[in-house]
């Protein structure tokens, strides 16, 4: 039926509806160019089982975790894809609407955790684009774009995080309440950084074979439930990421911000499992495997980045909360 056409357009559909079938129409098209071609390929699979996934069980079971899973990778880690922008831009529209339709009350209640995570980010970010603007002449402009675009792309996922998060805590299990810090405390935008080196063709090459590596044996151990090997691995990614901003001078603020948020989350899942009979396990996997997957591509800010580190700008190096990881 999606592929035969529709009479309602995107903006006529619940928002989820709406992603579901956008999502699924960049597939149509090379479908399209194969007549015989009846059912969903791969891909499009992925995304129709994701979102069969949302009207599921009651439980996040471990096929929910495997779904989603594979739809994080999809959406967020394979930029080798022809389709991979495409997907993105879909999701930051979405994210954009979605934000926009958010009353400040509504987020104030607490009961979004990540999706109030998210927008701190976005405000903080949005506020200061204007004076990094200004003082780089308005050379600084891709890289507030860049972010916060791919800061958008991740609140229609937050919400289904949300979601659940709620039923646990319903429940009187703390999911998701101490996985996020607050910008309150981030330092001034005016603060020089510390560094000033850039990473050569060299060094980019080496930091994303390093995060290429960290990213497939996370998510092994994710999927494993091994959250005390998730956090070994990202002790490891952290050291190797440090050693990689000495020996080069320069920062790689916002890839240690995920690392470290990913081995706060594997700390917290795995107290949470302790204490709840493994019963949060299988959310955990998910959460940690959509910080993995976006790894690399928000690295690609802090390339953008350190060029206005050597100019005594500190974008992206001033923006970040400190996360209590290890």
């Amino acid at each position: 039926m999606l592929f035969a056409g529709s009479s309602l357009s995107a903006g006529d559909l619940p928002v989820e509806a709406s992603l579901r079938e956008q999502l699924l129409q960049i597939a149509s098209f090379d479908q399209l160019q194969n007549p015989q071609q009846n059912e969903l390929d791969a891909d499009a699979a992925r995304v129709a089982a994701f979102f069969e996934s949302l009207a599921g069980s009651d439980e996040f079971c471990e096929n929910t975790a495997k779904v989603w899973t594979g739809f994080f990778e999809l959406t967020f880690a394979r930029d080798d894809d022809e389709n991979f922008a495409r997907r993105l831009q879909i999701l930051q529209k979405a994210g954009e609407k979605q934000s926009a339709a958010i009353a400040p009350e509504e987020a104030a209640h607490g009961c979004r955790p990540f999706t109030e995570h998210v927008k701190e980010a976005i405000k903080v970010n949005s506020a200061r684009k204007d004076y990094y603007s200004r003082v780089s002449n308005g050379a600084t402009r891709n890289v507030s774009l860049l972010y916060t675009s791919l800061e958008y792309s991740l609140l229609p996922l937050t919400a289904f995080f949300d979601r659940w998060a709620l039923k646990f805590n319903q429940a009187g299990i703390p999911v998701l309440q101490n996985d996020f810090v607050s910008m309150d405390d981030i330092a001034p935008a005016e603060k020089q950084p510390l560094r000033r080196g850039v990473l050569d063709r060299g060094g980019r090459k080496q930091l994303r074979r390093m995060l290429r590596s960290w990213q497939w044996k996370s998510a092994l151990a994710a999927s494993r439930k091994d959250f005390l090997g998730v956090q070994l691995l990202a002790m490891n990614a952290l050291h190797e990421l440090r050693q990689l901003e000495l020996r080069y001078k320069c920062h790689l603020a916002l890839t240690l911000h995920f690392v470290e948020s990913v081995g706060l989350a594997a700390r917290n899942a795995d107290r949470l499992s302790q204490q709840f009979a493994r019963r949060t396990d299988n959310f955990y996997r998910a959460f940690i495997a959509l910080q993995t997957s976006g790894v690399r591509l928000f690295s690609k800010v802090d390339v953008m980045a350190q060029p206005f580190h050597s100019a005594g700008i500190g974008i992206i190096v001033n923006d970040l909360p400190a996360i209590p990881f290890p």
